[in-house]
């Protein structure tokens, strides 16, 4: 127990100095049980059934893009509609702030139905502890991004902001995963689909020409992005009631996002029947990000999480505003219901 109390300030000051480049999750990473910590590891030398159903609440804090702090308070609602099929529910609320401006709004709401296709739980040995190396589970997930809003937020004087300072990526996604469980080991595999872009975010440069500051940003006028395929790998280590999970996360975009050419006369104004559309080079490829989470099993219902991701390898060009230099979060969780 003592271990587990060090713990905490060691990682929060440890997610307070890192530094890096990269970019941040579009939405599918933390998906109903693609994001969960394990249950796996327990004091209890019993095995009793888990409360089925789990409301959690987040607080996170990432550094993006030119310095921009993006600030998320997220609600999460997962059900347990059966043994094995589950309801996950997740909708954020987001302030971001930087030297252009000041945005706040609701995030993009994400839904899921997750499903164990396996799932062998851990059993007790003959007068001894659970034999948590017995466990297994495959996890199947399926669900949909919907966007809060057009990602057109602008400054007090009409002037159009990037995307960092936006609360919603304005794409429609179905999302698609694997997530499998053996012993301490955790894999997923995900997929994220954009079924509609309806951004109409309006971010060039020559609509600040007035604003050096605007030049380190990307530009992103009625941008439509490209998909991503996801991929994380992690492994559990108890210490007492903490578990902490080091792991990898890779996020490939797998093709070039487009945007809208800018316009060419002094007005500024797009003629969306006559606007061409050109591909933003250097926008697809990997995201290789370095990620440790920590969750201290208060009791049997209530779990406080932390969690921090930092990259190790980007894209080139991030228009979508997903640049994070780290990602810090702190949750909460109540489980209930059985």
């Amino acid at each position: 127990m003592k271990r587990a109390l060090l713990l905490a300030p060691v990682l929060l000051v440890t997610l307070h100095h890192a530094t890096a480049q990269g970019c941040s999750d579009a939405g599918v990473c933390t998906a109903g049980p693609l994001g969960e910590a394990p249950l796996l590891l327990r004091d209890s030398a019993s095995v009793t059934a888990e409360p089925r159903h789990l409301l959690r609440f987040t607080f996170s804090y990432a550094v993006g893009e030119q310095g921009t702090t993006v600030i998320q308070e997220v609600a999460e609602l997962s059900l347990g509609l059966t043994r094995r099929l589950g309801l996950q529910l997740r909708l954020p609320y987001q302030q971001a702030s930087g030297e252009l401006g000041q945005v706040n709004g609701v995030g993009d709401p994400v839904a899921t139905l997750s499903y164990a296709v396996w799932r062998r739980d851990p059993h007790r040995l003959d007068g001894g502890r659970p034999r948590w190396a017995a466990a297994r589970r495959l996890d199947v997930l399926l669900g949909v991004k919907a966007p809060s809003n057009k990602a057109d937020a602008t400054t007090a004087d009409g002037k159009p902001l990037p995307m960092p300072y936006q609360t919603s990526l304005s794409t429609l996604d179905l999302l698609a995963g694997l997530s499998y469980r053996h012993d301490r080991w955790s894999l997923a595999l995900a997929y994220q689909h954009v079924l509609k872009n309806t951004n109409e975010n309006g971010f060039t440069h020559e609509r600040w020409m007035d604003d050096m500051r605007a030049l380190g940003y990307f530009e992103s006028p009625f941008l439509e992005r490209a998909n991503d395929a996801v991929a994380r790998l992690q492994y559990a280590v108890p210490i007492g009631r903490v578990t902490v999970q080091p792991g990898l996360l890779a996020i490939v975009h797998l093709g070039q996002d487009r945007r809208l050419a800018s316009p060419t006369d002094s007005s500024y104004a797009y003629d969306l029947s006559a606007a061409v559309s050109e591909q933003v080079d250097g926008s697809e490829g990997l995201t290789l990000n370095v990620t440790v989470d920590a969750r201290w099993r208060i009791s049997d219902r209530w779990a406080l999480e932390l969690s921090y991701g930092s990259p190790l390898v980007t894209r080139t060009v991030r228009p979508d505003g997903l640049t994070r230099s780290l990602v810090a979060n702190l949750g909460l969780a109540y489980r209930f219901g059985r």
